[in-house]
């Protein structure tokens, strides 16, 4: 049983156990089924065919008993006595006995005859063999041709019904005009039924039956189904509607299957439908369906043995692998069962591979940490005391070869922007992605290293083999700015420091870059600095204090245009002095001024002076002199703003009180009739014309509407409280004359002082 402790301690017999049993299942089930489609879909196939034959029989015999009709109406159409009573026009006893004898012989000859009448509706004589009543619709039944069939029930000579299939023959078919007589043949309804039962071998669940063309049920194994409409159906609309002779289908029928087989009388309008329980068709299919399934699965435990016994005997070349694996602690934990030899061998090799990536990746971090520093050194002309030895100085001495070497500065334009633009990652990304395109491009000509130093620094070393640059290395750094400008949408500033030609003078060249990209303060935003670009002054500058007196005189008057002006000069003047440190400086002592002037200002303008000293921080952040021109210029236009602020509110206060002072007069003088606008800008000592666009502006109304609004107020006052008359209250209130008085009183309140005073009186 070695091949079971195989199952158990390998994984892989498991699965090739696993496989074998899969495909043999894959393959017995396909095969079962497929045999099982085959043979079920052969017994439906053979089961209708039996259906049709059958009903093709039935409907071969109806074309026979539609022939005997024929034979039989031939036969007593050419009796005389038959013809004698059909067409006479009277009544006679001695031809209807005749025609009943006939009628007689003539059923007793075919015995699938009910009954056989005929109808004289000249007379109204009537004779038929089984005694059964006349149709009193005989007569009044529309027919067109020849012959015409329908069904019916009636009731014989003792109370019994019947189920007729009725036969009318008309001899002379009259297109104008009543019919004279008819010859009628009955046939028994389970004549039909009998006959596709004794053809039929089919189980008592089947449904057989006749239908017409309209969908009338004929004859049926259910004999209470006789005479209904079935062309609701939908299996019923299908048969109709096929233009074939016969045909068959598989129907859903109350949730149930069912075969549907139908053959067409070639003479009669008849249609003749079998209807069979799908599951009865496969009664015996279903046997062979469980017998099937005994021999897949006799066949599946045969291939589960075979498939145990060929794998037990398969070799397993990594069971030695396996065994070292698991002896060295990496399935302590875990059952036999469960263990997966190819993972365990997997984690095993992950992890040395782990293990060696993350050492190549230390060694790495570790030999690019040792390179920098040492490069680091180099700039800062630390490189005696740094102690670098070994290895990393070796390589990088063998690779700094010269003869000449210059150190490439490029920093990002508006740094303090784009600082609070991006966040720390994204600029990281960025920093690291332009020292990419710098290194990629300076490369191509020249030997680069880089060094990694202050954040919005990317600093390079490159190697010429002149001891001036040549115009392909500007090109190229103006190639660098020109990409960066393209993908990231920022510029960028280079300074190139001055050529050495011995590795310790490194240092010196760095130390050259950073005077040059000082000098980006007059250059501009995307400038290339190198020795070229420095200025030179013409002769020492001192701090323009006139200027600044200027400036600060302009911000007092609020001139924005003259103080954009002047601190134009005084940028225009500092950008000659060729010193970036001393133009900072020199922009500093200008903000302290105007600080120390308007600090107090501020103070009693209810502002925070804080706000002035926070714009002297951000002025050490700009990098160019038109930044610088910027800031000075919105710092002073702000303080014009909240000087400007402050007028407008102190104007505003001296108004408010001006027109309070004069709505107290018109309150203390309104009864005056000669109170007029001039009379009240004496009072204030304002002119009458300024003080009416005032009163207008924060009162809302005119002088004078105001001053109606007020003697109106009190004349109603006195209408409600006193008993002196209207002239009396006018006068009392400025207005002498009585019609304009009452004019202004109903303009403004819609009635008459006197009809006021009545609904007042009335409402009290």
């Amino acid at each position: 049983m070695g091949f079971l402790k195989r199952i158990q301690h390998y994984r892989v017999y498991r699965r090739l156990i696993l496989s074998y049993l899969f495909l043999i299942m894959v393959t017995i089930g396909l095969l079962c089924t497929i045999l099982y489609s085959m043979f079920s879909n052969r017994a439906v196939k053979e089961i209708d065919l039996s259906s049709r034959e059958m009903l093709s029989q039935v409907s071969y015999t109806a074309n026979v008993v539609f022939e005997q009709v024929q034979n039989i109406t031939n036969q007593l159409m050419s009796d005389n006595q038959i013809i004698t009573f059909m067409y006479a026009n009277d009544d006679d006893k001695v031809a209807n006995y005749n025609a009943n004898l006939l009628l007689s012989k003539m059923q007793s000859v075919y015995p699938f005859l009910a009954n056989i009448s005929i109808y004289n509706f000249t007379n109204n004589a009537y004779v038929d063999v089984a005694s059964l009543p006349p149709d009193p619709q005989m007569g009044e039944r529309s027919q067109t041709g020849y012959l015409g069939f329908y069904p019916r029930k009636v009731l014989d000579g003792n109370g019994n019904p019947l189920q007729l299939l009725t036969f009318k023959i008309i001899p002379e078919p009259v297109f104008s005009g009543p019919t004279k007589s008819a010859i009628v043949l009955d046939l028994k309804e389970t004549y039909i039924q009998n006959t596709m039962s004794s053809i039929s071998s089919s189980s008592s669940n089947t449904s057989t039956f006749v239908m017409d063309s309209k969908g009338t049920v004929i004859s049926h194994s259910d004999s209470e189904q006789f005479m209904k409409n079935f062309s609701e159906s939908h299996y019923v609309q299908r048969i109709l509607s096929d233009e074939g002779s016969q045909g068959s289908f598989v129907q859903s029928l109350d949730h149930h299957k069912f075969l549907i087989t139908y053959v067409k009388s070639e003479k009669l309008d008849w249609v003749f439908v079998s209807v069979r329980p799908y599951d009865q068709l496969l009664s015996n299919i279903y046997e062979l369906r469980n017998w099937t399934l005994l021999i897949a699965l006799f066949l599946f435990l045969t291939g589960a043995c075979i498939s145990l016994i060929v794998t037990g005997t398969l070799y397993n070349p990594i069971k030695a692998l396996v065994d070292k694996v698991t002896e060295s602690g990496a399935s302590e934990g875990k059952s036999l069962l469960r263990l997966d030899e190819y993972k365990l061998l997997s984690e095993a090799f992950s992890n040395s591979m782990q293990v060696t990536k993350s050492m190549e990746m230390t060694l790495s971090r570790s030999s690019d940490l040792l390179k920098n520093g040492y490069m680091y050194s180099m700039l800062k002309g630390h490189l005696q005391s740094s102690g670098y030895k070994g290895d990393i100085e070796q390589q990088l001495l063998a690779r700094m070869q010269g003869p000449y070497f210059a150190v490439i500065q490029i920093q990002i334009d508006q740094y303090h922007s784009f600082k609070n633009t991006f966040s720390a990652l994204d600029r990281e990304l960025i920093r690291f992605a332009i020292s990419n395109i710098a290194q990629e491009m300076l490369s191509k000509l020249y030997r680069t290293d880089q060094v990694i130093l202050e954040e919005n620094e990317i600093t390079m070393i490159i190697q010429l083999e002149q001891s001036s640059p040549d115009m392909q290395l500007y090109y190229i750094l103006n190639e660098i700015q020109g990409t960066v400008k393209d993908y990231y949408k920022t510029s960028v500033s280079v300074s190139m420091g001055d050529t050495v030609s011995a590795i310790g003078d490194i240092g010196r060249s760095y130390r050259s870059t950073q005077r040059y990209m000082a000098l980006k303060l007059f250059w501009g935003y995307g400038s290339l600095l190198d020795a070229t670009k420095s200025i030179v002054p013409s002769e020492h500058i001192r701090y323009p204090a006139a200027m600044e007196r200027k400036i600060i005189d302009a911000i007092k008057l609020c001139q924005p245009k003259t103080i954009q002006k002047e601190i134009a000069e005084w940028t225009s003047l500092l950008s000659r002095c060729g010193s970036p440190s001393l133009t900072l400086q020199y922009a500093s002592f200008l903000h302290l001024a105007i600080t120390r002037e308007f600090e107090s200002m501020v103070e009693w303008w209810d502002a925070d002076p804080k706000e002035l000293y926070l714009a002297l921080n951000e002025l050490p952040q700009a990098e160019t002199l038109d930044e610088i021109q910027t800031m000075m210029k919105l710092f002073c236009l702000r303080i014009v703003d909240m000087i400007e602020e402050n007028k407008t509110s102190l104007a505003a206060l001296k108004n408010s009180k001006v027109i309070e002072e004069v709505k107290l007069y018109l309150q203390q003088h309104y009864h005056d009739p000669n109170l007029s606008l001039e009379i009240v800008a004496d009072q204030v000592g304002l002119t009458s014309g300024y003080i009416g666009k005032m009163f207008k502006s924060m009162v809302g109304a005119s002088f004078n509407d105001h001053v109606t609004h007020i003697r109106m107020e009190q004349a109603k006052t006195l209408l409600a409280g006193t008993n002196e008359t209207v002239a009396q209250i006018g006068e009392q209130v400025g207005i002498y004359n009585v019609s304009y008085f009452s004019t202004l009183f109903k303009k403004k309140y819609g009635v008459t002082p006197s009809r006021y005073r009545e609904q007042h009186q009335q409402n009290t």
